[in-house]
């Protein structure tokens, strides 16, 4: 078989791995980003939420969707814990931030220094990509709900999927 599943054992660099990871979903080579994310996940006991993250972009792009929900959770609840951020969004141009909402960023893999330096902006791309998965799941209500949150009804992807549900439904 010309496809071996499971790896022998390699010692691979980490943080290499993870750049590479970075490249491969911004790239759109999901085999290659899911199984840079696979490995890493599997061998990283205290995972930071940039590996959570781009593992749910991993699982999204492969339809698996519950799993993508389970690490979009995990990564939310470490997001929910307060920490010290460089930056606000008072201190962002209101017309990159306007670019954010418009555009698919959040499909895109993010680093440990995002977050730090960008809390909010994750915890809304977090939220961006759970309404995607509920969406191609049809979860209609978690949909309705997730679009409800702070800053949401500005993004792109939550005003199409609010149409879809209108559509799909009776609210």
């Amino acid at each position: 078989m010309l496809i071996n599943n499971k790896p022998t054992n390699i010692s691979l660099d980490h943080c290499k791995l993870f750049a590479d990871g970075i490249n491969y979903i911004n790239t759109s080579q999901w085999i290659l980003a899911y199984t840079a994310f696979a490995h890493l996940y599997q061998n990283t006991k205290n995972k930071p939420v940039a590996l959570i993250y781009n593992m749910a972009l991993c699982h999204y792009y492969a339809k698996e969707y519950s799993k993508a929900i389970a690490v979009l959770s995990e990564a939310s609840t470490q997001m929910a814990v307060p920490s010290i951020t460089l930056y606000t969004e008072n201190q962002l141009p209101s017309e990159l931030l306007i670019y954010e909402y418009e555009n698919n960023h959040y499909k895109r893999a993010i680093s440990e220094t995002a977050i730090t330096l960008n809390t909010n902006i994750i915890k809304l791309r977090i939220r961006r990509l759970l309404v995607d998965v509920h969406l191609e799941l049809k979860n209609w209500q978690e949909v309705l709900r997730l679009s409800t949150l702070p800053e949401m009804n500005k993004c792109k992807n939550i005003q199409e999927a609010l149409e879809i549900v209108k559509s799909k439904t009776t609210i």
